[in-house]
């Protein structure tokens, strides 16, 4: 069980650490970040699904935890990923758009699952309550500014890649003292 948790650490920490690079990298150099946005959204939506996919498998014999909705996000996330990389070229609002209904989506689920797990685990609050209004609230975001300007729409994800990357990051260090 300690090398479990360690590799759970350490995979949070690194994660976060990149996403935060990532996110900074977007703020800081929006031009050339917006050229590889469809490259970096279909990493992000990658790597997060390989999480919750495996996230789902992990806690399965948890009674009263949604494993099944964890391994269907991931699928959904990895299937979104592939055709990401295999059509770059398709039109950006719209990826942004349905990135941002995905992610709404996604916010709510955490919320609920929150909600209404709380008592049964007390460190999900820790480590799930920021990354599911981080998503809500990006979410709303990304579906909203296109139709205001598609100029902010780079710099929304860039800060939500960075603000992802620090909740992981806290997200390691609560579930080391946690430990």
């Amino acid at each position: 069980m300690q090398e479990f948790n360690k590799k759970v650490f350490t995979y949070l920490l690194v994660t976060g650490i990149l996403f935060s690079l990532v996110g900074i990298f977007g703020i800081f150099s929006p031009t050339i970040f917006s050229v590889y946005l469809v490259d970096i959204l279909a990493a992000f939506f990658l790597v997060s699904g390989v999480k919750n996919f495996t996230k789902g498998f992990q806690f399965r014999k948890v009674p009263n935890f949604h494993w099944g909705l964890y391994i269907f996000i991931g699928v959904l996330e990895v299937v979104i990923s592939l055709s990401l990389f295999s059509t770059p070229f398709a039109s950006q609002i719209y990826m942004i758009i349905y990135a941002g209904i995905f992610m709404i989506f996604k916010g709510i689920f955490i919320v609920l699952n929150i909600l209404f797990n709380r008592k049964i685990f007390p460190s999900l609050v820790d480590f799930s309550l920021g990354s599911g209004i981080i998503d809500l609230l990006f979410g709303v975001l990304l579906v909203a500014l296109p139709f205001f300007s598609q100029q902010f729409i780079f710099l929304c994800i860039a800060w939500y890649i960075l603000f992802s990357g620090a909740n992981l990051i806290l997200s390691a260090f609560y579930f080391k003292r946690s430990q």
